[in-house]
């Protein structure tokens, strides 16, 4: 009788896990902690990028057993030099930025997007997301958002704006797209994942697949800063909704407008109560 063949089983993609932190250590052991917690079959990479937050930071991250597969502690060019440096370390088939504070929901979120990934092969070059849910530093805060299916119109106007905390970049596409721009502030990730958009839409899931810090940064910025982010833009690639400049940018201002309104009023009722 013939010897069985032995056939080689493909692994499974390699993830890299970014996560960048300055002065935030309880944040950092959260989003360790949670990694930790995956139930993932491949490997997973942990990179961190703490910006020199001192002492104590430096202390947690020796003590961590296993360490990280890469860690520094120095003063960098802020959050999206972090994600960068991040990113050029990275081996991974596929690479997921969560920074210090946020959490993966559950111990099959990493798994799940692996699988959305490679769904339709070569998970290398493509990208996806799954849906948020906000946790405040008070506790939980009743929004879920990512928009599943993925609308490109509803993305180019600002309705639907894509969670980067649950957003995962195949390698080879990172690779085509290139660094973060550091000149285009705030809403640096929202300008990397419209170049991705050009490139081609993404796969999406509807589940939870990260808890993100509603505190940070990103998340407490000036609505009408978003809305000149999102018309800055569009003059950069040349690329408008309704096939129109003029038409983008009333369209804009409108819900610009608008959201201010509303956020004033929401503001004023909270503090008259």
């Amino acid at each position: 009788m013939p010897a069985p063949v032995e056939t080689e089983t493909a692994s499974p993609p390699k993830v890299s896990v970014i996560t960048i932190c300055f002065k935030d250590l309880a944040g950092l052991h959260k989003t360790v902690d949670s990694l930790r917690a995956q139930e993932y079959a491949g490997e997973i990479e942990h990179i961190i990028v703490d910006g020199g937050s001192g002492q104590e930071t430096t202390d947690y991250l020796q003590s961590l057993e296993p360490q990280p597969d890469h860690w520094v502690s120095e003063p960098d060019g802020g959050r999206y030099d972090a994600m960068n440096k991040g990113i050029e370390k990275a081996t991974g088939d596929l690479i997921w930025l969560m920074h210090a504070g946020d959490a993966f929901a559950d111990p099959d979120a990493v798994d799940s997007m692996v699988t959305l990934l490679s769904a339709e092969g070569q998970p290398r070059a493509n990208w996806g997301y799954g849906r948020v849910r906000a946790i405040g530093r008070r506790g939980p805060v009743p929004t879920v958002w990512g928009a599943v299916p993925f609308d490109t119109h509803q993305f180019m106007i600002g309705s639907q704006p894509i969670p980067h905390q649950a957003t995962v970049i195949g390698a080879d596409l990172a690779k085509a797209l290139g660094p973060y721009d550091l000149e285009f502030g705030l809403a640096a990730d929202q300008l990397y994942l419209f170049r991705a958009t050009l490139v081609k839409p993404p796969l999406t899931v509807a589940r939870v697949v990260c808890d993100f810090d509603s505190g940070g940064a990103g998340s407490i910025r000036p609505m009408r800063d978003s809305f000149d982010d999102l018309r800055r833009g569009w003059d950069l690639f040349g690329v408008y909704p309704f096939g129109s400049r003029r038409k983008a940018r009333l369209h804009s201002r409108y819900r610009q407008i608008l959201a201010t309104v509303v956020f004033a009023l929401s503001k004023h009722g909270a503090d008259s109560e």
